[in-house]
């Protein structure tokens, strides 16, 4: 996702934010104060975000009016949640690539990998390495040293002894 498309993103959730509940009179009026608020920005070169904020107003303004509705709800805008969706998956999608990134320069580096466990895997791995006397990171190297692959999609470790590091 650009950088601008997430100053998009930003102005309308904001925007919708500050509509949340509010009446077709109250949206109405937010619109002219957007629109004004464009028209200055533009002289300022403040970006996307003012026209964006203007046109979220716009549009949330017609969707109360034209629905009929007492006052704006986020979680029944559907146009809304498509948007939060596709943000989500992209935001997911960078964040992947990032750590993607990371993990191949630590590997290129001949740094150690760092991972993430949730809490629920973490306690068992640290209750299975007390258990056989070792730590986790040594558990999980020897793990890791002898995973195999059933080409399926599915791994499996065959049982192997854990011990202390030579």
């Amino acid at each position: 996702m650009a950088e601008s498309s997430y100053g998009i993103y930003l102005a309308r959730s904001a925007v919708r934010h500050k509509a949340q509940g509010k009446s077709p009179e109250y949206l109405a009026n937010q619109v002219g104060q957007a629109r004004w608020w464009e028209r200055e920005a533009g002289l300022l070169d403040y970006g996307p975000s003012a026209k964006e904020e203007a046109d979220e107003w716009e549009r949330i303004a017609e969707l109360v009016r034209a629905e009929g509705l007492a006052a704006y709800d986020a979680a029944h805008d559907e146009q809304a949640q498509v948007w939060d969706a596709e943000y989500r998956d992209l935001v997911a999608a960078q964040q992947e690539g990032t750590q993607r990134l990371r993990r191949t320069r630590r590997v290129e580096a001949g740094q150690q990998l760092a991972v993430e466990l949730s809490a629920k895997a973490e306690q068992r791995l640290v209750a299975l390495a007390a258990g056989l006397g070792v730590s986790a990171e040594r558990v999980l190297e020897v793990l890791a040293e002898n995973v195999e692959s059933t080409g399926e999609g599915l791994v499996r470790v065959p049982g192997v002894r854990v011990s202390p590091s030579p």
